[in-house]
Formats: C-alpha cells, sequence, structure tokens
C-alpha cells in the first residue's frame, strides 16, 4: 500500500480531541482496519513514510505501531515490514448485542431498560378472565383483537391504522425479527442507520444478509446518501427509526422526515420504521416520519421501554397485503401467538398509559439533565449529545469507547462500547449510558468512573 492510500484510508477517522496524538492515530487506524478500508493481509508503508504523511514524528508512529501488535490487529517481520492482522474482532465470531447488556454484580448503566416495574398500575389476571378470552383455547396467533384495537387507536394519532393492521409480539425484538426473516432472503442487502439497535445487526446477520450502513449527521440519516445507497445496492429492507434515535436520542426535525420519506416513497425494498422510543420524546412534537410515508411502511413497536421491559408486549402495523407472510412465517419459525395473560395485563395497563408517560417522561427528562451537568462538571473531555428523548445519551469520550468500558467495569459499573451499536462494529471512541436510574445510583456510578 502506498502512502496516499494509507493516508486517505486513515484521515476520515481523525477528529479534533484533547487526546494525546498517539491514543488518536491509534484509535483511528483501529478503526479503518475495523472498517474494512485497511484490508487483512494489506502491507502497511514503512514507519518513516507514514510518519511522513501524517506529518507525525517517527516515534509516534513507532508507538503507534506498538499499540496496534499487542493489540493482535497488525504484525511485523524485522527487515520485511508490516501488514494488517484483520479487525478485533477477526479472531472470533462477535459478541451477540444481548450478551453486552447484561450487566453482572454491577451498576448496570450499559442496557436501556427501565430500573424496576413501579409504573405499572396495580393489576390483577384472574383465571375468570382467561375464560373470557376468544377463542376459548388461547390461541391468538396474532393477538387478541382488543389488543389490537388498543394499539391501532393509540397507532392512528401519527398514520391511520385499522385494528386488522395489527399483529402483537413479544416485544419490539421478536417484532423486528419476525418482519427480517419474512421480507429478506440469505445474501440480500439491508441497509440500516449507521449507529443504531445492536439486536438488529445481530438480527441482520442470523438472516444471513448483508447489512450496509446509512450515514446520519445530527438530524438523521442523510436523505442524499440514503438515496445512493438504495440506487447501489438495490436492498431488500431498510429499517430506520422513526422518533426517538437509538442509541443518539436524538429525534429527526419535520424538514428532514420529509426529505427522508420522499426518498423512501421510491424505493422497492421494504420500508421497516422502528418507532420502539416513540413514546419517550421528552417534548412531543407531533411530527414522525410514519405520518409521511403513510401506509407506505410496516411499523415496529413496544410497550417495553415506555412501561417495563418485562412486560414482553410488542406489536407489527403492517399494510394488508404482508400480513398473512408475517404471519405464517411466525409460525414456522417464531411461535404460534403471544401469551394471553402478558396480553391481559398489557391492556390494563394501557389504560393507565397517559398518567404513567407524563411521569415518565419527567423522570426521564430530570434524570438526563442530571447527566448532562454531571459530564460537563466532572468529564470536560467527554462530549456528550444533546437528548431529545429515551433511556440512553450517546457520549464521545475521545478514547477507544472498549478501554473505557473495560475501565469502568473494574470500577463496578457496565457502561455500553460504542461499536456495539454501529452497523460494521468498528472500534469506536463512542459510549452509551442509560440514565433511567435513580439519581443516587447515578451518582455512586459516575463517582466511581471518576476514580476509574
Amino acid at each position: 500500500m502506498d502512502t496516499d492510500t494509507f493516508a486517505d484510508a486513515i484521515t476520515p477517522w481523525l477528529a479534533p480531541t484533547d487526546q494525546p496524538l498517539r491514543a488518536q492515530l491509534t484509535l483511528a487506524i483501529r478503526q479503518a482496519i475495523d472498517s474494512g478500508q485497511l484490508a487483512q493481509d494489506v502491507r502497511l508503508p514503512p514507519e518513516r513514510a507514514m510518519a511522513s504523511a501524517l506529518n507525525v514524528s517517527r516515534p509516534t508512529v513507532s508507538a503507534v505501531m506498538d499499540d496496534l501488535r499487542s493489540a493482535g490487529l497488525v504484525r511485523s517481520r524485522q527487515g520485511s515490514g508490516t501488514w494488517v492482522s484483520g479487525g478485533s474482532r477477526a479472531s472470533g465470531p462477535a459478541v451477540p448485542f444481548v450478551e453486552l447488556v447484561q450487566a453482572t454484580g454491577s451498576i448496570d448503566l450499559a442496557s436501556a431498560t427501565a430500573p424496576d416495574a413501579s409504573l405499572l398500575p396495580a393489576i390483577r389476571v384472574e383465571t375468570a378472565d382467561l375464560l373470557g378470552v376468544e377463542p376459548a383455547n388461547g390461541l391468538t396467533p396474532v393477538g387478541l383483537r382488543e389488543l389490537r384495537r388498543r394499539i391501532a387507536e393509540r397507532a392512528s394519532a401519527t398514520s391511520p391504522t385499522a385494528t386488522d393492521d395489527v399483529i402483537v409480539t413479544s416485544g419490539a425484538h421478536q417484532a423486528l425479527a419476525l418482519v427480517l426473516a419474512a421480507e429478506t432472503t440469505p445474501g440480500a442487502t439491508v441497509l440500516l442507520e449507521e449507529t443504531t439497535y445492536g439486536g438488529l445487526v445481530d438480527m441482520v446477520h442470523a438472516n444471513g444478509c448483508h447489512p450496509v450502513a446509512i450515514p446520519r449527521d445530527t438530524d438523521g440519516p442523510i436523505p442524499d446518501r440514503l438515496a445512493d445507497l438504495l440506487r447501489s445496492h438495490r436492498p431488500a429492507a431498510v429499517v430506520v427509526v422513526g422518533s426517538v434515535h437509538s442509541p443518539t436520542g436524538r429525534v429527526s426535525s419535520p424538514q428532514r422526515c420529509r426529505d427522508l420519506a420522499r426518498v423512501l416513497m421510491d424505493t422497492e425494498a421494504t420500508v421497516v420504521i422502528d418507532e420502539t422510543y416513540a413514546e419517550l420524546e421528552f417534548e412531543p412534537s407531533g411530527h414522525h416520519l410514519v405520518t409521511e410515508l403513510g401506509g407506505r411502511a410496516i411499523r415496529t413497536g413496544s410497550l417495553s421501554k415506555a412501561l417495563w421491559t418485562g412486560l414482553r408486549t410488542g406489536w407489527i402495523i403492517t399494510p394488508p397485503d404482508h400480513g398473512r407472510s408475517l404471519e405464517r412465517r411466525r409460525w414456522q419459525q417464531f411461535d404460534l401467538g403471544p401469551s394471553i395473560p402478558s396480553q391481559l395485563y398489557a391492556l390494563a395497563a394501557l389504560d393507565a398509559i397517559d398518567d404513567a408517560l407524563k411521569v415518565r417522561r419527567s423522570l426521564l427528562r430530570e434524570r438526563s439533565a442530571w447527566v448532562q451537568q454531571r459530564i460537563a462538571d466532572r468529564f470536560p473531555r467527554w462530549e456528550a449529545a444533546t437528548v431529545d428523548g429515551g433511556l440512553a445519551v450517546w457520549i464521545d469520550a475521545g478514547v477507544d469507547g472498549d478501554e473505557l468500558a473495560e475501565r469502568a467495569s473494574r470500577q463496578g459499573v457496565s457502561v455500553l462500547p460504542g461499536r456495539a451499536c454501529r452497523v460494521d462494529q468498528a472500534a469506536t471512541p463512542f459510549i452509551r449510558i442509560c440514565f433511567d436510574r435513580p439519581i443516587d445510583v447515578l451518582d455512586d456510578a459516575f463517582t466511581r468512573l471518576e476514580v476509574g
């Protein structure tokens, strides 16, 4: 590889930061390797040439190469040169996202979940309630009609929805998995936002599909880049967030929603709108991507983030021509329908959801503000994204996110390394921290992070 090609591969990963130059270059080269821009077995330029191309000293380059060799990312042979060994995940399969957010024996700031079920109303499900279910055998492949009607009623606030458009699932995770299983075939391309729900990336791989990242800016997916990807890749499906984005907590502007809708209306790909966090926008804006798309998209949602993860009640809202294929794929691959007691519980919870959401949004706004202020006061090198809603803050820590997560773990705090939220799973200086915890718990956690 010549020096110009090497510099072109590294430069996009270099961003202004207060971190030492050695740490900046090590992270940038690691990201270029993980993203495939520096491919496995490529021979790198000599250290003197790299130093000249990057306008740094040769000792700095030598130290960076030592760091990369220690991490197993490059290998050198005396007198022959240095080669790329492969990405930091090349030695084995990626850890499934769900394992990364399962905290054990620590303060859990990694999983974006409600801390407990305290916001749920007092609910009892009696045997008499089960005896009143139709059909009497309790087998409801698409869910109880009354629950579907209630979900459709709430969904109609953003786009007209009929009861028959709704399929009840065991959470949004199953909803997304079912849609991908029904709408893609092995070898197909699926477009995902470059930072997204890590479990979604796992699903795409599990279906034998190829995920391709849609570039984002602070206002969401970039419409022109999305249009280019749709033309060049001809994907089977494209999955974008329709409200509060995970992991950044941002909400796209009305104009961005309109621009994205214009692009998506012209594609033959199945368009999937993830609305998992839709109810947790701090100041509900009333504008949504799905409003612009109408019935063009499949929508997925859940009560798990709005109320409690243990409810395991989600849904798919689908155009009529997709419903039957989703139903059949569910029977073939997933289950025969959701639990009746869980659905009855969800119905009762919906009776009180508006009051619960007022309390929940207020708590989340307070906790988000506390975390933002603590970061500003005590972590001056961290840059925390503006949060419009959701449960977590996306932080540019200026150092390798995996290493920071490891240090935090040694202090008894779990945070999510940003790599877990990237489509390419490349090294990144970002971490995600859930702020949906009591303030005293957050205070303890951040005090430990300061020590680490």
